[in-house]
């Protein structure tokens, strides 16, 4: 299928390149000569090539069922690629020559050289690539396979994962009796799942960290001094990458899961500046990631961090679960908070198979046609009801008191108000959850009466109180009497700040490490103040390298 066939809507994903751009890439680039038949990259090759065609064509292909399918047929003029060249992950197509071919090819190592030298080209290439994958998304592209069945916590671990690292992915879940056999047909049982498949490769309950490795997410990390360590990928640590990378610092980027923090669990997010139609928080998440991998910013994961220290020489070394070192000048803590669990009977256990902090469509399926209990009056916990109100028959909204505004936007809150799928519970609070592979049923009780009721759900959405991620920080950083991170010129009077200077604006107890975000103290916990903060927390980066007491 040419590009051509594609409706005039698709245009921007196969533009052509002029004589002029083309004239710059064959400066930066090498000319090759390929015939027909010819692999210019095959689907997992790693750091593959851009090629640019001059004259032939080349064929692109996927086989993420199993058998090859064609994709398009670039002709003279176009390019291949999509946003895996920024991501530096393996392919998810092969490209073949259609008879003797001209092409020129940039290696995967000047790809982003050649983004900042053409910016004209630079700004067609980037959105021509995120159309493609949307494309490709939307066509028979299965990307990675996952067999499973939907009440599995090990399932919903994967499918949540993929998720948030954006990777293409088809669940098939194993209820359903064609898809038993096809996963008999791999020699599998549904005591064998998840089972993952990307393209003829197939493994049984695979750990996160191999599965990272295999899709090019978890990378090896260079033995370099980096100018500052991201701890944390929500909004802070996004916009402290793209603010670190665009103005030429070293930066890494290590997350737990991926990119998105606690932002990226939000189905849509409406108050963000420049989105007047709302952005889902994985949206948003994917495109400040993919800004700061333009920038040549470094990321890693599933990584936590083990433990920080300080060296005399005013660098810190921080050692990761994967027994890696970081050696960096500064370190930026923005790993954020997350919601807490309830002590109630049935929470921890039912954990992932009805229990859940998140609601995106991983979540949202399993809640189709029945009830499903939201708990928390924020915005997250609003966000979350509006969204499931499109797939659940009922959607139970439980407050602790008897203000919806108290911490929800006014937006949100006369949307909720208007939603007929949605019911407010004022003074109500869950006393247990019940079920035995998933939840079934959830006792709530009315903490100004006493009053148990039962209700009958599939799925309970927990957005309260908010646990900052600081149990890896060592005791020379300073925390408030709720575990949150102090910095700025409140922290010069503590007695672990040991220097002359005023600390920067987000400069913690320990000289060179700054935090951003919801983990700091006194933080608005909103997605656009995070994001601002991250951005902050370069500036202070800048300032504390600049400072002759580090040189």
């Amino acid at each position: 299928m040419r590009a051509e066939a594609f409706d005039t809507r698709h245009t921007a994903a196969f533009p052509n390149i002029s004589e002029e751009e083309m004239g710059c890439l064959e400066r930066l680039g090498t000319m090759r000569q390929f015939s027909n038949g010819d692999v210019l990259f095959e689907s997992g090759d790693s750091d593959f090539s851009f090629f640019v065609v001059r004259s032939g064509r080349v064929a692109i292909t996927e086989t993420s069922s199993g058998h090859p399918r064609e994709v398009v047929v670039h002709e003279p003029g176009e390019f291949t690629g999509d946003v895996s060249m920024l991501t530096g992950r393996p392919a998810v197509v092969t490209a073949t020559s259609v008879g003797d071919t001209e092409a020129i090819e940039i290696t995967s190592c000047t790809i982003r050289y050649m983004l900042a030298e053409v910016p004209g080209l630079s700004d067609k290439l980037l959105e021509a690539f995120q159309y493609r994958r949307k494309l490709l998304e939307a066509s028979d592209f299965l990307g990675v396979r996952v067999f499973g069945a939907a009440d599995s916590k090990e399932t919903l671990r994967l499918r949540e994962f993929f998720y948030k690292n954006n990777v293409t992915h088809t669940f098939l879940d194993i209820a359903d009796t064609s898809v038993a056999e096809d996963l008999n047909e791999f020699d599998f049982s549904a005591d064998d799942t998840p089972v993952i498949a990307c393209s003829e490769h197939i493994e049984s309950k695979p750990s996160l960290a191999k599965v990272a490795e295999c899709l090019g997410i978890s990378r090896h990390i260079k033995e370099e001094l980096y100018d500052v360590l991201v701890v944390g990928a929500g909004p802070a640590g996004l916009a402290s990458a793209v603010y670190g990378a665009s103005e030429g610092l070293r930066t890494l980027v290590v997350d737990g899961i991926g990119p998105g923090g606690q932002a990226g669990q939000s189905s849509k997010i409406e108050n963000y500046m420049g989105f007047p139609a709302g952005v889902s928080g994985t949206e948003l998440a994917n495109l400040g990631f993919l800004q700061a991998m333009k920038f040549g910013a470094e990321f890693t994961a599933p990584v936590m961090v083990r433990s920080m220290t300080c060296n005399d020489n005013g660098n810190h070394c921080v050692e990761l679960c994967t027994g890696q070192k970081v050696h960096t000048k500064t370190v930026l803590i923005a790993t954020g908070a997350s919601y807490r669990r309830l002590p109630v009977e049935g929470c921890d256990r039912l954990e992932g198979m009805g229990v859940y902090f998140s609601a995106t469509t991983v979540e949202a399926r399993l809640c189709r046609n029945s009830t499903a209990v939201v708990v928390g009056g924020g915005n997250s916990a609003g966000q979350a009801a509006m969204y499931l109100s499109q797939h659940a028959k009922h959607v139970k909204l439980l407050l602790r008191g008897d203000d919806l505004r108290k911490s929800m936007s006014d937006y949100l809150a006369r949307r909720i108000e208007k939603n007929e799928v949605i019911e407010v519970v004022h003074h109500t609070e869950i006393d247990s959850l019940e079920g035995d592979q998933h939840v079934e049923r959830a006792s709530i009780r009315n903490n100004q009466t006493g009053k148990c009721e039962s209700v009958d759900c599939s799925g309970v959405f927990i957005f309260v109180g908010a646990k900052p991620h600081t149990d890896w920080l060592p005791d020379s950083v300073e925390l408030d009497e709720h575990g949150f991170v102090l910095t700025g010129p409140g922290v010069r009077e503590s007695d672990r700040w040991t220097l002359d200077r005023e600390p920067c604006e987000l400069e913690t107890t320990c000289p060179g490490v700054f935090a951003a975000g919801d983990v700091r103290s006194g933080t608005t916990k909103r997605c656009a103040f995070a994001a601002g903060d991250g951005a902050l927390g370069i500036t202070c980066v800048h300032q504390y390298l600049s400072r002759s007491d580090h040189d």
